[in-house]
């Protein structure tokens, strides 16, 4: 079953949570008639704003929303199925710019990629990263995850940058074949690279197991690029790089938190089931997760041996968006993460992985939160915890994020049904925005991530009306026949 397939058949089961809502492409026994755009908001319990996201629908691009759904601006050619745009304080939206539509590709350096700009309210670009071919991820000086956060307002465009791409690349190490390797590179206000970092050179910092490595050499998730006629193994998938940023670690003690460093890089890894912190001083990875989470497997963090710590953490699979959250909002210091589940991994063959290749199997997704010294959980968002019998009613496989918002709220993308939810601490669902822009190719949604923004981050608007949405009772929602 590949990716696509897959959504189709998962996504049906994912948006039950409001009001019998999932994936139109859904087949069988799944609904295929559901409301779009905003379909619950409580104002007196939400962080009100804007919220930002890309369409991966080419001709839509990019697109800002205010809590009623209502679209208050479009960017079309900013984002043209890559991902994430952010929005920067004072109207600027950052993402990627094809220099002409077939140049879509994701090397760093290569004429067939995108650039990552800047640009204003009107489109014209302030900054630009020629070639840069962003992937998944970047991060602007002065703000650690690129989402709002006191103290760290997303608005220095014209510092240093972080910048997560590929390059090709060869190491026998991991296969004989071609790798489509992370590459991440920090460029300076006038585009020279001032520190880079390819994944395939730390291969043997990450801690594989042997069983792993063996399914590695043979099934590297090789696959066709997004640059014409190039092949390569996506073999570990990073899917978001950000800074730690200021911490209340680092703050409380420097020499025995030192792998908490402000300037030190976390990664998510999407296809080895790891995520790691890398050591800006050195590149060294100095602190991972995964990719096992056996409740026996001993996981080891500043000289102390945890031997039950992955227990109640329990096996992370295709993760995304793993970060530490940022100083000044409730949580701050934890590592928050979407679990997505789906299919990732590698290992020896079992009945769903008969190659081994993806291996690691789960049919719902949950939002994680951890103390990253212990592993302990501090705080999970998941069917289960909303009081439903299955689990596979919070569920995409892949894609996605979690955003911490200053009231406590944490704003989740589920994005292979491009569904988005504010959720409390106590698992309320105070806001839901389901995405109408379907790439007509597949007939999904799918929004790779999305971000919220305070109001005042656009003063080109004034603020609008926040009105409620309530939704129907789905048990007795009828559609009214014709005639």
């Amino acid at each position: 079953m590949n990716r696509r397939h897959f959504i189709k058949y998962s996504a049906g089961v994912a948006l039950t949570v409001a009001a019998a809502m999932v994936n139109p492409g859904s087949l069988l026994a799944f609904p295929t008639v559901f409301p779009h755009g905003t379909t619950i908001y409580k104002p007196e319990k939400c962080w009100s704003g804007y919220t930002v996201f890309g369409t991966e629908v080419e001709s839509e691009g990019t697109v800002l929303i205010d809590m009623n759904g209502n679209v208050v601006k479009q960017w079309k050619n900013i984002c043209q199925a890559e991902h994430p745009p952010k929005m920067l304080k004072g109207g600027y939206l950052a993402g990627t710019l094809r220099p002409a539509p077939e140049k879509k590709g994701r090397i760093w350096g290569d004429p067939h990629s995108t650039d990552l700009v800047v640009v204003d309210w009107n489109g014209k670009v302030v900054r630009r990263i020629p070639q840069a071919g962003m992937h998944h991820d970047y991060q602007f000086e002065g703000s650690s995850t690129g989402y709002h956060a006191p103290g760290q307002v997303v608005d220095n465009f014209k510092g240093k940058m972080l910048v997560l791409s590929h390059k090709m690349v060869k190491n026998p190490k991991i296969t004989d074949k071609d790798l489509y390797d992370d590459y991440i590179a920090e460029v300076d206000a006038d585009g020279k690279i001032v520190w880079e970092w390819l994944a395939s050179d730390h291969f043997d910092e990450m801690n594989f197991p042997e069983s792993v490595k063996k399914t590695m050499r043979k099934y590297p998730t090789f696959s066709m690029t997004r640059t014409p006629g190039v092949k390569g193994g996506d073999w570990i998938h990073v899917n978001a790089a950000s800074y730690l940023g200021p911490n209340k670690w680092w703050d409380e003690d420097p020499v025995a938190y030192k792998v908490f460093n402000p300037e030190n890089i976390i990664i998510s890894n999407r296809q080895t089931n790891t995520s790691c912190i890398i050591e800006k001083a050195t590149g060294k990875v100095v602190w991972q997760i995964g990719p096992l989470y056996y409740k026996d497997v001993k996981w080891k963090f500043g000289g102390k041996v945890y031997k039950r710590a992955y227990k109640k953490l329990g096996q992370i699979i295709g993760q995304h968006h793993t970060h530490m959250i940022p100083k000044g909002l409730p949580g701050e210091g934890n590592i928050l993460v979407y679990d997505n589940g789906g299919y990732a991994g590698y290992g020896p063959r079992n009945p769903g992985a008969h190659f081994g290749w993806s291996d690691a199997r789960r049919d719902f997704s949950r939002v994680v939160e951890f103390d990253p010294r212990t592993l302990k959980v501090v705080w999970e968002h998941s069917a289960k915890q909303m009081g439903m019998r299955n689990k596979y009613q919070f569920y995409s496989d892949y894609v996605s994020s979690a955003q911490r918002l200053p009231n406590g709220n944490t704003l989740i993308t589920n994005g292979a049904v491009g569904q988005f939810q504010e959720v409390t601490p106590d698992h309320e669902i105070v806001w839901e925005y389901i995405s109408p822009y379907y790439n007509k190719k597949g007939n999904y949604n799918l929004v790779y991530r999305a971000y919220r923004v305070p109001y005042d981050y656009v003063p080109q608007l004034t603020k609008p009306a926040e009105k409620a949405v309530i939704p129907p009772e789905r048990s007795s929602f009828r559609i009214k026949p014709q005639g």
